[in-house]
């Protein structure tokens, strides 16, 4: 699988393209600064802002699927090209015929599927008055690419962390028991599976780490 991978050089970012790697798919990566990757055997690196369609566009053409980890961070310079940035992959994509998107954001992105749910209806309000910037990027997207013609999937994540695990992300509505937390090698697990899974097309599933009980279970 020919997969072109954007916010490349992010902690998620090279977990994924080391994993696209190992399963040995051909990855291109984008990045801001092209520099932070190692060029190796299955590797295209490809630098330049994310809102210049001539240096998006070569990148997404001839992938099967592209991978966004785009999205608001301790960068702040960096969040006014988010919103113009997806819109340029978009339409990058429709130009040269690529349908498979699969891409995060957060739960200020919502769903129809959607229920109650305290916890995230905090984080999003607490998210929405104190980071209204970031807040304002994530539904930009979230419109974006839901108003595209893409076979897209949106994958929101909760708070991210650094910790190793072996189990895998699970899946679940807003509204469902599950946890606030979600390793990042457990994203990128669930990114790259759910590419090559057509179940996934225009769904829109919040991620989160395996429940402790199911652990305990397993056990």
């Amino acid at each position: 699988m020919r997969v072109t991978i954007f916010g490349a050089t992010g902690s998620t970012g090279q977990l994924l393209v080391e994993r696209a790697l190992g399963q040995g798919h051909l990855v291109t990566a984008f990045a801001r600064n092209p520099d932070r990757l190692e060029p190796r055997p299955g590797l295209t690196v490809v630098g330049g802002a994310i809102d210049d369609p001539d240096a998006v566009g070569p990148a997404v053409s001839g992938a099967d699927v592209v991978i966004s980890l785009l999205g608001p961070g301790r960068d702040r310079s960096s969040v006014p090209s988010l919103v113009p940035g997806m819109r340029t992959i978009v339409t990058a994509m429709e130009a040269a015929d690529v349908k498979r998107l699969v891409a995060t954001l957060t739960p200020s992105a919502p769903d129809t599927s959607d229920g109650k749910d305290l916890r995230v209806t905090l984080l999003v309000k607490a998210v929405r008055f104190t980071l209204p910037y970031a807040y304002n990027a994530v539904r930009g997207m979230d419109e974006v690419i839901r108003s595209s013609a893409l076979d897209w999937t949106i994958v929101r994540v909760p708070v991210l962390h650094d910790n190793p695990t072996s189990l895998p992300a699970v899946t679940r509505s807003v509204g469902e028991p599950g946890s606030m937390r979600l390793a990042r090698a457990g994203l990128a697990a669930f990114l790259l599976d759910a590419a090559q899974d057509p179940a996934w097309i225009r769904r829109a599933p919040l991620l989160a780490d395996t429940p402790p009980s199911a652990t305990l279970e397993a056990g």
